[in-house]
C-alpha cells in the first residue's frame, strides 16, 4: 500500500513538473495547435521546428496573462475583432485576435504519409520477391533440361526425330 501511494505521489509530482514546464516556455506566450501536421518546405527544413522529422504545425500564441494586467485587460486584448455590420454572430467572419503571433512547432511524424511510404516499400518489396522467384525458376528449369541433355549423351541416348528418343 505504502509503495502505491509513493508512485502516486511521484507520478503527480511529475505531471505538475511537466505541466509547469509546458505552461512556462520563457516567451510569455501561451500556445495551442491549430490544425494537423504538415510537411516543411524545402527551404524551411533547416529551422528548428522541421526538426527531426521535417514536420510541423501551426500555433496560435497570446500573451499570457501577468500579474500586473487585469482579466478585463487580457480579454480586451484578446478578443475577437468583428467586422461592423453584421448581426448574426454565426455568420459574421471573424479577424485574427489582437495581440496573436502566429508561430510553428516540431511535431512527429505524419501518420498517412508513414502509411503510404510503407505500402509503397511493401509493394517494391514484394515485385522484387516475384521477380527473384521467377528468375530462380526459370534458371533452375534451364538447368534441369542442361542436365537431362548431359545424362543423355552419356548413356549414348540421342534425339534423332522430334517424337521420341532413339539409341544411337
Amino acid at each position: 500500500m505504502k509503495c502505491l501511494v509513493l508512485v502516486w505521489f511521484l507520478w503527480t509530482l511529475l505531471l505538475q513538473i511537466v505541466h509547469a514546464q509546458l505552461a512556462n516556455n520563457g516567451t510569455g506566450l501561451i500556445c495551442k495547435p491549430f490544425g494537423t501536421c504538415e510537411p516543411c518546405p524545402d527551404d524551411a527544413l533547416h529551422e528548428p521546428f522541421c526538426q527531426p522529422f521535417g514536420n510541423r504545425r501551426l500555433m496560435h500564441c497570446v500573451p499570457a496573462p501577468s500579474a500586473a494586467t487585469t482579466a478585463s485587460e487580457h480579454a480586451t486584448a484578446t478578443a475577437p475583432v468583428v467586422s461592423p455590420g453584421s448581426t448574426d454572430p454565426e455568420t459574421r467572419p471573424t479577424a485574427p485576435w489582437r495581440g496573436e503571433t502566429l508561430g510553428w512547432e516540431s511535431c512527429g511524424r505524419i501518420v498517412e504519409k508513414e502509411r503510404a511510404d510503407f505500402y509503397e516499400f511493401f509493394a517494391c518489396n514484394l515485385f522484387l520477391a516475384i521477380v527473384s522467384i521467377a528468375v530462380v525458376l526459370a534458371r533452375s528449369k534451364r538447368l534441369q533440361a542442361i542436365q537431362a541433355r548431359q545424362l543423355a549423351a552419356r548413356i549414348g541416348l540421342v534425339r534423332g526425330n522430334p517424337g521420341g528418343w532413339t539409341n544411337g
